[in-house]
């Protein structure tokens, strides 16, 4: 290794060390993020790209693995579980091919909760209602509400 290298490891080792002390590992504060949780509902909200898929050249082969697949379906038996992207929500949701999951497409302004049977109860409406209040434009969620026959606090 010559210095050029040397320099250019350390620089890498350098940032990589303020990295992990600005934003630590969640692997690494389990019992922190357990304890700051704690009578809370919790919510899962991931990207498409990049985080369930890998970053490829060609979009339309950016795919989830099956193993992904099946982690992302176990998550959601737990927790609300959210796909947001850029793409088209139809897109995301045709790759992703889960309907227990909600779906956001054009970087949330296209949302789709998930399919429910006719017995279900008003719990998808009323995380949809948290979802849209908490995370998408204001302004969105002033129309929404508009729309909606009963009163939310």
């Amino acid at each position: 290794m010559n210095c050029s290298d040397l320099f250019m490891f350390l620089a890498l080792v350098h940032i990589y060390d303020n990295l992990r002390l600005k934003y630590p590992s969640a692997l690494t504060s389990i019992e922190q993020i357990v304890n700051n949780v704690k009578g809370k509902r919790i919510a899962l909200f991931l990207d498409y790209d990049g985080t369930l898929s890998p970053i490829v050249d060609n979009p339309d082969h950016a795919f989830m693995s099956n193993a992904m697949r099946v982690a992302v379906r176990n998550v959601a038996k737990c927790f609300p579980t959210a796909i947001i992207s850029g793409r088209s929500r139809e897109r995301v949701r045709k790759f992703v091919g889960l309907k227990e999951l909600y779906y956001a497409g054009s970087h949330g302004m296209d949302i789709m909760c998930p399919v429910q049977s006719p017995a279900a109860d008003h719990t998808t409406e009323v995380l949809n209602y948290i979802f849209l209040r908490n995370y998408v434009n204001p302004t969105i969620f002033h129309i929404f509400r508009s729309f909606k026959s009963y009163y939310f606090i």
